[in-house]
């Protein structure tokens, strides 16, 4: 009955069962030396997802002390003591369904390729709560490093019953003489580009067309060390996680499902294999202490520009039904959310500044002296006191809410809100939203607290909220027309109808800007459809494209500092508001059961 049960939970990934052990795991070989898995749990959720006596009696039967634990999940969302694996176990935290800070990326294919360099016999172990996205993403961080194309397990231990069969007769066929002979394409051989990069503004040409950069930091960039070609790309390592970790269709006419499939954890490591081949933009991570001592460069976000399809007139009842019934139920203190346009509004968040200043220290650091990103520099175990190992200690970054908002954007004018039914999408809405400070913020506020009738009485209008809720004060905004931001540090893009979730998106805005930059006010603009934002369910499903439009600032505005991000009393003790139930009512209402769960967990980091 519980294998049974952890099936259904497992869902479209792969499963590993051990004859010898009567063991069937959440457990997968990406290759010979990578694991990923699921949580390790005890007590009645070790009923539905891997126990951990039994993940840890499959590691010790197979690989003795030759693993390492590579634990993704917050201490708030599932921890256990490193005694379990005797000590063998490392923490990189970050939330569930999110891009990490993306420091953590070399930080971690650091550690994991020195464990696995020490032998042939090591095997790395990653694991988050459902095993897919973030242990994917670090795998793959991971196998971007390599200097060769990494390949499907060979191995028996390996390899499950079925593929070790699978196995004998494939060599039993290669013995056999063939007819003819042909050529055949190599496994690792790519076609066509990496199916990410049309995720990133393409300014090849504007870059192209621009005068060649003499300034000292262009000229230290011509003299990077150049990572060698290799056959090894996204692509392959992409389509190899998801050969590996997802099962495959019954039905050949149904594709294969993603194993990294949120579009920011993907967009993430499309910036990652860019850094690797040293072609991040100018003075990303810089280690040249002329660079480090000047304020970092600043851009400033003008506005978003949202195209969705005009909600019918029984989504909008469904909508406002369901927000109905979430506050009646007292699952919210806060007003329901209406379907009203005028209402579609923007959170900026990011992660903790001494959070990502630590990382980025770390990676500085423990980076190889030759240059080579995905290496660590022998030795960098201990700066300045601090042990790397004990980073993540007592849940030091981690055992509070990781990522917070900081400013807002929305329509300002009536001209803000354009239909148009020319097109071939129908019925569309073109809503540009743009910064507001704190009294513009406090009229849309007022605004969706009249029409969705809620009693103000109830509302506590002192106390800065979640980032989740639409009573997160907002500080004025520092810049002219734009929230200023630092180019270089990782921004959420979380969108609302009212207080109903449709969707986010993570990016750092220096990977999407013209370089080199010249005096300031040069921009650019990231347009990203409906499928390039994580977990647009729900209302999310009208969206047809973002697009966000930023600038430059000039070197001399760099001094100003981004908005502070905001916090609450309630966000101090991990407690969110449930605009999650409302985002999953919702979805369920409109027949969107696919994601549902995923949609939920989402609408509340």
């Amino acid at each position: 009955m519980g294998d049974f049960v952890r099936r259904l939970v497992s869902g479209n990934k792969a499963r590993y069962k051990d004859e010898e052990l009567d063991l069937e795991l959440d457990l997968a070989y990406i290759t010979d030396q990578v694991i990923v898995m699921g949580y390790l749990a005890t007590g009645l959720e070790g009923f539905y997802r891997n126990r951990r006596e039994d993940a840890k009696k499959f590691l010790d039967h197979r690989h003795g002390k030759n693993y390492w634990v590579f634990n993704f999940c917050p201490v708030k969302e599932n921890s256990y003591p490193d005694s379990v694996f005797e000590g063998r176990v490392s923490r990189y935290p970050f939330p569930d369904h999110h891009a990490p800070p993306l420091a953590v990326l070399p930080l971690v294919a650091r550690e994991i390729r020195l464990w696995l360099d020490g032998s042939s016999e090591r095997v790395a172990v990653l694991h988050c709560k459902a095993g897919k996205g973030r242990s994917g993403t670090m795998a793959c961080a991971y196998l971007l490093t390599l200097d060769a194309a990494p390949n499907a397990p060979r191995l028996g231990r390996s390899l499950t019953e079925k593929e070790r069969a699978k196995t004998r007769a494939e060599q039993v066929m290669d013995a056999m003489p063939a007819d003819e002979t042909a050529d055949i394409a190599s496994d690792n051989s790519q076609s066509g580009e990496d199916p990410i990069k049309h995720e990133i503004t393409n300014d090849s040409e504007e870059k192209s067309a621009s005068p060649p950069s003499t300034s000292k930091p262009a000229q230290e960039a011509k003299k990077a060390p150049r990572r060698k070609e290799t056959e090894n790309s996204l692509t392959h390592v992409l389509e190899l996680h998801t050969a590996r970790r997802m099962k495959r269709p019954s039905s050949p006419s149904k594709k294969l499902k993603q194993g990294v499939s949120i579009p920011s954890q993907r967009r993430w490591l499309y910036y990652w294999s860019l850094i690797l081949a040293h072609q991040a933009p100018p003075d990303f991570w810089s280690v040249d202490p002329e660079v480090r001592a000047r304020p970092s460069p600043k851009v400033k976000l003008t506005q978003i520009k949202l195209r969705m399809r005009e909600l019918s007139g029984l989504k909008t009842s469904l909508v406002r039904a369901v927000n109905t019934l979430v506050d009646t139920a007292g699952l919210s203190k806060r007003t329901a959310a209406t379907n009203s346009s005028s209402q579609v509004w923007a959170s900026l968040a990011r992660y903790d500044d001494d959070f990502v200043d630590t990382l980025e220290e770390w990676e500085r650091f423990t980076r190889d002296d030759s240059g080579a990103m995905g290496v660590r520099r022998r030795g960098a175990d201990h700066m300045e006191g601090e042990a790397f190992a004990d980073l993540f200690r007592e849940g030091r970054f981690d055992s509070k809410k990781m990522v917070r908002s900081f400013a807002r954007m929305g329509p300002l004018r009536d001209e803000d809100i354009q239909k148009d039914e020319s097109g071939a999408d129908g019925k569309v809405q073109t809503l540009l939203l743009r910064p507001l400070t704190g009294d513009k913020w406090l009229s849309i506020r007022e605004k969706i607290e009249v029409e969705g009738k809620a009693p103000a009485a109830d509302i506590d209008a002192n106390v800065e909220s979640e980032d989740t809720s639409i009573y997160d004060a907002t500080q004025a905004l520092k810049g002219d027309g734009g929230v200023v931001v630092d180019a270089h540090r990782e921004l959420r893009v979380k969108l609302y109808l009212g207080q109903v979730f449709m969707g986010w998106f993570w990016f750092v805005p220096t990977f999407h800007m013209p370089h080199p930059r010249a005096s300031g006010g040069e921009g650019a603009t990231l347009v990203l459809t409906r499928k390039e934002v994580d977990f647009p369910v729900g209302i999310g499903s009208s969206i047809l494209d973002v697009g966000v439009s930023m600038e430059w600032c000039s070197e001399a505005a760099d001094v100003v500092s981004p908005p502070a991000r905001q916090g609450s009393a309630e966000s101090v003790e991990g407690q969110g508001e449930p605009t999650s139930v409302a985002a999953a009512l919702q979805a369920a209402a409109s027949g969107q059961v696919h994601g549902l769960a995923e949609a939920k967990q989402a609408a509340d980091g």
